[in-house]
C-alpha cells in the first residue's frame, strides 16, 4: 500500500512537472515584433519567431516592440529652428515636420546659395534686426505662384493672396512691408536654411534655421 502511494506521488508530481513545463511554452510568443539595429540606417521593424527576435536582441542590441520614428530636434547648444514645414500651416512645424538633426550643414541664404525664385520674405515685427521667436515674434511669407493661386510680386504682404509661411499669432495685414527678401541678400546672416535635396536653393518645406554661432552647421 505504501508503494502504491509512492508511485501515485510520483506520477502526480511528473505530471505537475509536465504540465508546467508545457504551460511555461505556450506562454511564450510565437511571433515577436522587434526593432532591429535601432538608431542605425539599417533600423527596420521585424516580427520574427520567438527565440530568433530574443537573439537578436542579445547579438545586436534590438529592442522589443515596433521602431518609432526619431523625434526630430529642432534646437540645440547654439542653433535654433525658425520654420520646418513651409507653406503646410501658418504654425513653425516644430518638432513634427523637422528634417534638420545635429551636424547637418546649413545654408545661406545670401550667396552661395541660389536663387529660385520663392519670393521667401522677412518681416521683422519688432523693428529689432534679427530674428525675433514666439507667437509674437517675426513672420515668413512666400510671393510665387508655385506657393500661392496668385501671389504679387511687390514686397508687401497681399492679404489673402501671398502665402504664409510663419504667422502663428495671425499678425500679418494686408499691406505689411517686407523687411528684406530672404533669397536674395541684405538679410542677417544668421538665419540659414537645411538644403535637404542638395540643390543650392530653398524650397518649400526646407528647414529655416538660426545658426547661433554662424559655423553653417546645425549644433
Amino acid at each position: 500500500m505504501k508503494r502504491n502511494i509512492g508511485t501515485q506521488v510520483l506520477w502526480i508530481a511528473t505530471v505537475l512537472l509536465v504540465v508546467g513545463a508545457v504551460g511555461a511554452a505556450q506562454a511564450q510568443p510565437q511571433q515577436v515584433t522587434i526593432c532591429h539595429k535601432p538608431g542605425t540606417p539599417a533600423q527596420k521593424t521585424l516580427t520574427l519567431p520567438y527565440p530568433a527576435a530574443t537573439s537578436h536582441v542579445s547579438a545586436h542590441g534590438d529592442t522589443m516592440g515596433p521602431c518609432v520614428p526619431p523625434v526630430r530636434p529642432c534646437g540645440g547648444t547654439f542653433d535654433a529652428c525658425i520654420d520646418t514645414d513651409g507653406t503646410a500651416t501658418a504654425g513653425d512645424g516644430i518638432p513634427g515636420a523637422a528634417q534638420v538633426l545635429p551636424g547637418d550643414p546649413l545654408t545661406p541664404f545670401n550667396p552661395p546659395s541660389l536663387f529660385n525664385n520663392s519670393g521667401l520674405d522677412w518681416f521683422d515685427n519688432d523693428g529689432n534686426g534679427a530674428w525675433t521667436f514666439g507667437p509674437n515674434g517675426d513672420d515668413l511669407h512666400v510671393e510665387d505662384f508655385r506657393f500661392c493661386a496668385a501671389p504679387i510680386r511687390d514686397g508687401l504682404h497681399q492679404l489673402g493672396l501671398d502665402c504664409k509661411v510663419l504667422d502663428i499669432d495671425s499678425s500679418l495685414f494686408d499691406g505689411q512691408p517686407v523687411f528684406c527678401d530672404l533669397e536674395i541678400g541684405g538679410c542677417p546672416q544668421a538665419v540659414k536654411f537645411h538644403d535637404a535635396n542638395f540643390n543650392g536653393a530653398w524650397d518649400d518645406g526646407e528647414d529655416i534655421v538660426l545658426d547661433g554661432n554662424m559655423n553653417n552647421i546645425f549644433d
